[in-house]
């Protein structure tokens, strides 16, 4: 009997998963495959903690799928167009019937995805796709006039207004009577892959595995947090988010498991409102992306502003990425990225504020760099914050506003506990001094690299001027 074979990317995961479900579902056999692919890894600045993350993540899916009498199997090739005559080879060597897999949505992925469609063609075997990032099909929330959306407000409304009462997710696997699939000659095994080294206290932050997921998932919607959220979410010297951004990243769990967790395990409250629309917020940037796939390809939403005259100052950039600006919150959030893998949302926009409008430089670069250390980091989501905080996106922050990083700090970290954790030679310093240290600066710690005064009027200057959007 002629096996199915699922092929799993951005879906580390067993249950509610569209192409492990239907598949294991039929009367035939199941395979799974993972195909490791370095080179594009790299053309996209995939942080290597988030690679690590997927690697660890493997791991336990091998073993989940393993009970399940399901084996998965590893492959790697350099780049993308590599895929097609590796999937032709294996689906000849094990005589595959059908090959199933989950959609991913950025322009390169597509690519890959139709040159695989139609390898499969050419050797009778069968592709089915799902849709499995998303609580909406593409191109399926409009405006009245039939367009996509372009203000998220609207587009969440009319999002809810199109949610089910219930959502359902998918079953667990049925579990196959035997395991199947021989070893191919160009088969490795997992460890045998190019993975990047990683500082191990990361992987210590960051746990893998479908339980660990939902088990963070269950007891955040069951405790207060969640319905604290609206408030402390901002406040980055507390636990006061989900920290399940990894794990939605990287398909552990998914969007709709977490959104039917604030349905299924708590109370509706002014936090849940928020949290739930934080969801959508992800939603809506796919959406986006799906719908102008320009933004695959480093171009900004708003065609006009291309014209900004972006300033290329390598020694500012580099003071900025390596936490070394002389605005303590800055310095403490850049430094929280670079030993964690992570950074608290509202300082994401702080710096990304700070280097697009104050220094006035490309927030290309900015994204890039995010993309290239953050655990969660997403094409969609990443662009799509970028892109409101430098006021070249949709539905952006206008561009005569910019975050003052010194006001930021004293609002969301009156006493400088954040600022005092990731930068201990401001120890010392009272809390009024920590957040913008002038005369007791240690010298240890860098002088202000620039009058925000001065970084706004030049930002606001060069806005002003550009044509207005056709």
């Amino acid at each position: 009997m002629s096996p199915q074979l699922v092929w799993f990317r951005n879906d580390l995961r067993t249950l509610d998963n569209p192409a492990l479900f239907h598949a294991s579902n039929s009367t035939k056999p199941v395979i799974a495959i993972y195909i490791a692919t370095p080179e594009q890894w790299l053309s996209h600045d995939d942080a290597p903690a988030k690679i690590d993350f997927w690697r660890r993540n493997l791991a336990d899916l091998k073993k989940s799928l393993a009970e399940l009498n399901i084996s998965l199997h590893f492959f790697e090739v350099a780049r993308y167009h590599h895929i097609p005559k590796l999937i032709i080879s294996i689906c000849q060597q094990w005589q595959i019937s059908t090959l199933h897999f989950n959609q991913e949505y950025p322009v390169n992925e597509q690519h890959r995805d139709q040159a695989v469609s139609n390898a499969c063609h050419q050797i009778s075997v069968a592709c089915q796709t799902y849709h499995d990032q998303l609580l909406f099909a593409p191109k399926s929330v409009r405006t009245k006039a039939g367009d996509p959306f372009k203000v998220f407000t609207p587009f969440a409304k009319q999002a809810k207004l199109q949610l089910p009462h219930s959502i359902d997710l998918l079953a667990a696997p049925v579990k196959q009577k035997n395991m199947q699939a021989r070893q191919l000659a160009d088969e490795k095994e997992l460890n045998q892959l190019s993975w990047p080294d990683i500082n191990q206290s990361i992987q210590t932050l960051w746990p893998t595995g479908e339980k660990v997921a939902n088990d963070n998932l269950i007891q955040f919607c069951q405790s207060k947090a969640i319905h604290t959220y609206k408030t402390n979410r901002d406040i980055p010297f507390i636990r006061g988010t989900s920290f399940l951004s990894p794990y939605l990243a990287s398909g552990v769990i998914s969007i709709k498991q977490c959104w039917l967790a604030t349905k299924r395990y708590c109370q509706n409250s002014d936090g849940v409102v928020v949290w739930q629309n934080e969801l959508l917020w992800r939603e809506f940037y796919k959406h986006v992306l799906i719908d102008n796939p320009h933004i695959s390809k480093h171009k900004a939403w708003k065609d006009h502003t291309k014209a900004i005259p972006w300033r290329n100052d390598q020694a500012e950039l580099n003071a900025w990425q390596q936490g070394q600006t002389g605005y303590p919150i800055i310095d403490a959030a850049m430094k929280q990225l670079l030993t964690s893998g992570w950074m608290h949302n509202r300082l994401r926009m702080i710096t990304a504020m700070f280097l697009s409008k104050h220094l006035l430089i490309d927030w290309r670069l900015g994204e890039r760099w995010f993309m290239q250390h953050l655990i969660d980091g997403e094409l969609a989501a990443n662009n799509g914050g970028w892109q409101w905080c430098a006021s070249t996106g949709v539905d952006a922050v206008p561009y005569f506003r910019l975050f003052n990083p010194i006001t930021q700090s004293q609002r969301f970290d009156p006493q400088g506990k954040f600022i005092r954790h990731f930068l201990p030679e401001l120890n010392d310093l009272t809390n009024k001094e920590i957040h913008f240290p002038k005369e007791n600066r240690p010298d240890s710690y860098s002088p202000a690299m620039i009058d925000l005064a001065y970084g706004r009027k030049r930002a606001l200057t060069a806005f002003k001027n550009l044509a207005p959007p056709p």
